[in-house]
C-alpha cells in the first residue's frame, strides 16, 4: 500500500530536530479560550447604536496619523527622529494597517526601508498597475520612511502592491496593510497577497481577508502570519457572532486552493453555514513535518497546539466575535494537516469539537491515530474524514481504518471517497465546500 504525504513534503526533509514535550497542551490553557461569544468588535457602539457592517469594521488607520508626523517632524531633533518613526508605524498597525485614509477619498501608502531595486511605488489596480505605478517619496527628514499621498476615488475597493524599481520582480507585499486578498497567482508553494485600499467599499456579498503578522508562538519561540477570513454575515449589521474553523497550512490554503474563493461561493448559496475560517500559516516551510506530527524524534505537535490554545485563540476570541463553545469551534487541514487535527482534537476536546481531515496522513508513528480512534475513551467531537481512491493516489486506506474504527464507538462520523482523486490542492479544494457544510451541524454558538 502506498502512503502519500503532500506533494511539496520532499523538500521538509531538512526540518530542525529536538526532542518533542511528550505531553498535551498545558491544562492552564482551558481557560485561555473561554472568552465569551463576543469578541472585543462585537459592538462598535455610536450614539445610534451598534455598527457591525463593513463600512466601520474594515477601515484602515486615519490620515491624521501621518498629518501629526509631519508637524512633529518640524520640531524634533536629529535624535529624535527615529522613535517617532517608531512610533508612527507602531500606531499604524495598531489602528488598522495602511492605506491610512480619511472620511473623503484621501489615501496614504507607507513604507519602511530602503528600497532594494529603486526608488518605492504603489502599483495596483487605480494606476494600472506597471503602466503608470505612483512614485513614493522620501518623507523629509526621515532616513528610509516612504509614502505617496493621493486621492482615489470611493466606491471600489482597489487591489494594489509597493515596486520598488520598474522590474516584475520588484513587487513587495505591503507588509503594514491588514486588508488582503490572494493575488491569484499560484506558485506551488506558498504564495502572495495585495493589499486592499477603501477595503470598506468592497463587495459585502463576499467574505474578507484579515491578515495578522508575525504571531507569535510562545513555546516554539517563532512567528508566523493568521489571515481571518470573515464571511458576509459577519458584516451585515447584525452583530452575531459566527463558529470559526481553524486551518494549517494556512497560507497554501489561501494560495494554492482559494479556500477563501471557494468559501465565498459556498456561502452564497447556503448563507446559514456561515464561519469564520482562521488560515494558520507556518513560519517557515522546514517547520512542517514537525509542527504537524507526535510521538516521533523532533516531533512538535504539542507546542504547535499549545499555540493554537494558548496563544492564537485568545487573540482571535478577544479580537473578533466568534462562539467560543468547542463544539462551534473547528480544527482542519490536508495531510498531516489532518493527521494532526486529529490528534489535537483528541487531546483537547474541550477546545476543538469538529475535525476536518483532508487525505489525512494516518499512517504516521505506526498507525498510531488509527489506534487511538479504537480505543481511547469517546471524546464530544464530530468528525469529517474525506480521501481520494485508492492507495496509489490518495490515504485511501487508512482514512477507512479511522472512519472504521470511529463509526464503531458511534461517533458522528461524514465520510467522503473521491474516485481518482489526487493528494493535491485542486482536489482538496473541490471537496472543502462539503466540509463547510458539515461543520454547522453542531456548531450553534448557544
Amino acid at each position: 500500500m502506498r502512503r502519500l504525504l503532500l506533494v511539496f513534503l520532499a523538500a521538509c526533509s531538512s526540518a530542525p530536530s529536538g526532542n518533542p514535550d511528550s505531553g498535551s497542551v498545558s491544562d492552564a490553557a482551558s481557560d485561555s479560550v473561554s472568552a465569551s461569544d463576543s469578541g472585543s468588535d462585537a459592538v462598535s457602539q455610536t450614539e445610534a447604536g451598534p455598527i457591525c457592517t463593513r463600512a466601520a469594521q474594515a477601515k484602515t488607520a486615519p490620515a491624521s496619523l501621518y498629518d501629526g508626523l509631519l508637524a512633529d517632524l518640524k520640531t524634533l531633533q536629529s535624535a529624535q527622529i527615529s522613535a517617532r518613526e517608531d512610533q508612527f508605524i507602531a500606531d499604524v498597525r495598531a489602528q488598522g494597517g495602511t492605506p491610512l485614509e480619511d472620511a473623503a477619498d484621501r489615501l496614504v501608502f507607507a513604507v519602511r526601508g530602503a528600497p532594494p531595486q529603486g526608488p518605492w511605488s504603489v502599483a495596483g489596480s487605480f494606476t494600472g498597475w506597471k503602466s503608470n505605478p505612483q512614485p513614493m517619496t522620501l518623507v523629509p527628514g526621515t532616513t528610509d520612511l516612504w509614502v505617496l499621498d493621493a486621492h482615489v476615488a470611493r466606491g471600489t475597493a482597489h487591489q494594489y502592491k509597493l515596486l520598488s524599481g520598474t522590474d516584475d520582480s520588484g513587487f513587495t507585499e505591503d507588509l503594514l496593510a491588514h486588508n488582503v486578498v490572494w493575488d491569484g497567482i499560484n506558485h506551488n508553494t506558498v504564495g502572495e497577497f495585495n493589499a486592499i485600499a477603501h477595503a470598506s467599499d468592497g463587495d459585502a456579498s463576499k467574505g474578507r481577508i484579515v491578515r495578522h503578522h508575525d504571531v507569535h508562538a510562545t513555546k516554539l519561540g517563532d512567528d508566523r502570519d493568521v489571515f481571518v477570513y470573515l464571511p458576509p454575515k459577519y458584516d451585515d449589521g447584525s452583530c452575531s457572532a459566527v463558529p470559526q474553523i481553524v486551518f494549517h497550512d494556512g497560507n497554501e490554503s489561501l494560495t494554492r486552493g482559494d479556500f477563501a474563493g471557494v468559501a465565498d461561493t459556498t456561502y452564497a448559496s447556503n448563507p446559514a453555514s456561515q464561519a469564520a475560517l482562521v488560515f494558520v500559516a507556518l513560519s517557515n516551510q522546514n517547520v512542517r513535518m514537525d509542527e504537524y506530527t507526535f510521538g516521533t524524534q523532533g516531533a512538535l505537535g504539542d507546542q504547535y497546539g499549545d499555540f493554537l490554545v494558548s496563544d492564537l485563540e485568545p487573540m482571535i476570541g478577544k479580537t473578533y466575535r466568534v462562539c467560543s463553545k468547542a463544539g462551534s469551534r473547528g480544527i482542519s487541514g490536508a495531510s498531516l494537516g489532518g493527521l494532526i487535527s486529529t490528534y489535537l482534537a483528541f487531546q483537547r476536546p474541550d477546545v476543538w469539537g469538529f475535525v476536518g481531515a483532508q487525505s489525512a496522513s494516518y499512517f504516521w508513528d505506526n498507525d498510531a491515530m488509527i489506534t487511538r480512534a479504537g480505543q481511547d475513551p469517546v471524546v464530544p467531537v464530530r468528525f469529517y474524514l474525506d480521501t481520494g481512491c485508492p492507495d496509489g493516489a490518495d490515504n485511501c486506506t487508512v482514512v477507512k481504518q479511522v472512519r472504521d474504527a470511529l463509526t464503531a464507538k458511534s461517533y458522528d462520523v461524514t465520510y467522503v471517497e473521491d474516485d481518482s482523486a489526487q493528494h493535491d490542492w485542486p482536489y482538496w479544494a473541490e471537496r472543502l465546500p462539503k466540509l463547510l457544510l458539515d461543520f454547522p451541524k453542531g456548531a450553534a454558538c448557544n
